[in-house]
């Protein structure tokens, strides 16, 4: 695979998986699970954009929700894997309470403590690097436990910190997010909602405004700042988006903003068939289909870009009587290749190991060791 089409699929894995993404449920109450990936074969190790990224890739370890996703949606929709290796420790009401990753060689990426309140809800995250080198997240709710802040802070200098706040509708629903830190205001987002509270339109605020001085162009704030339409969401008649607007313009100025582009998304029998992305002129530039099997499983995700045909990409997925993936023939260039999973269960019923194979060779093992409350 060239660089190109390997950004591509960068991106679509980051952003297009959600949607059919194979659930990963555990049962029962646990108290702790380990979590490791290992390599049958030295010369396979972990994708990486670039050779002299580090063992999470191109973007680093950044947090556990991100580093998690990114790896379920490698190992599940391509031939290649992300890295991941944790031990993570829950409350008997299921939310983490400590959780710790790791490197390859066993050194500590960083350990993570979180506290809640008496409605679970998440109160801190507190991020440590070393002792004495930390970030600490808090967060407040309002009395229908909705997020009404949250302040960010790093060790090495408490007074820098970046604090945000959610602004609700009386029905609940959030019309206002804005950012500030230690210099005061920043920038935010503002949403409307129909009626039902389905999100409407999305706007970007920005407290600065443009002047030129000396032939200069100079940020400034002049208390009214800007608002400028970012997307536009429009729904069929049973609620699912069909279409969705985006739109351009200068971000510090009150030019009125164009569309710039669609998605359409078409749909049967409540299932998401077709996503197709146009241009500011109308034309087609990328389309991705889906079709399912009467357990309302994905069972083949086509990606087409009709002015590119190189980068078009295919996915056909292959359930065991347990609804677990057992194969994915994944589709690049018109040369498939041939995935198989393996797995071994506990006795709760949760799997405990799986071993990823390509093209007939197994090369990787994803582990799980889950502890439970007796």
């Amino acid at each position: 695979m060239n660089k190109t089409n390997l950004i591509l699929t960068l991106s679509l894995l980051l952003f297009s998986f959600s949607y059919g993404q194979q659930k990963d449920t555990i049962y029962g109450q646990v108290k702790s699970v380990r979590e490791q990936l290992n390599f049958l074969d030295e010369n396979q190790q972990n994708m990486k954009l670039f050779r002299d990224e580090g063992d999470y890739g191109h973007h680093g370890f950044s947090s556990p929700k991100f580093t998690k996703s990114r790896f379920h949606n490698w190992w599940y929709n391509t031939p290649w894997v992300h890295y991941s290796n944790y031990y993570k420790e829950l409350n008997k009401n299921g939310k983490p309470t400590y959780e710790i990753w790791f490197y390859k060689n066993g050194d500590t990426v960083a350990y993570l403590n979180y506290k809640y309140d008496k409605n679970n809800n998440l109160i801190q995250e507190k991020k440590h690097y070393d002792r004495n080198d930390y970030t600490v997240r808090n967060y407040k709710y309002n009395k229908n436990n909705k997020l009404k802040s949250t302040i960010y802070y790093a060790s090495d200098d408490p007074n820098l910190y970046s604090y945000s706040e959610f602004i609700y509708d009386e029905n609940d629903n959030l019309i206002q997010s804005q950012d500030f830190n230690d210099d005061g205001e920043t920038y935010g987002t503002k949403y409307t909602h129909y009626p039902n509270g389905k999100i409407k339109e999305v706007i970007s605020y920005s407290p600065f405004k443009i002047i030129v001085k000396n032939n200069k162009k100079i940020l400034f704030k002049d208390g009214i700042g800007y608002n400028k339409l970012d997307r536009k969401f429009i729904y069929n008649e049973n609620g699912d988006i069909f279409e969705i607007q985006a739109y351009d313009g200068e971000f510090y100025s009150e030019t009125v903003p164009k569309i710039n582009g669609k998605t359409l998304k078409e749909y049967n029998s409540g299932f998401l068939v077709k996503e197709t992305t146009l241009n500011r002129a109308g034309k087609i530039e990328k389309y991705t289909s889906y079709s399912h099997n009467e357990q309302k499983q994905k069972t083949n995700e086509k990606y087409i870009v009709p002015e590119y045909p190189e980068n078009n990409l295919s996915y056909e997925y292959f359930y065991d009587e347990n609804s677990n993936i057992k194969k994915l023939i994944y589709t690049d260039k018109n040369k498939p290749i041939s995935v198989e999973f393996e797995y071994e269960f506990d006795h709760q019923n949760n799997w405990t190991k799986q071993i990823k194979s390509v093209n007939g060779k197994k090369l990787f093992v994803w582990t799980r060791e889950i502890e439970y409350y007796k």
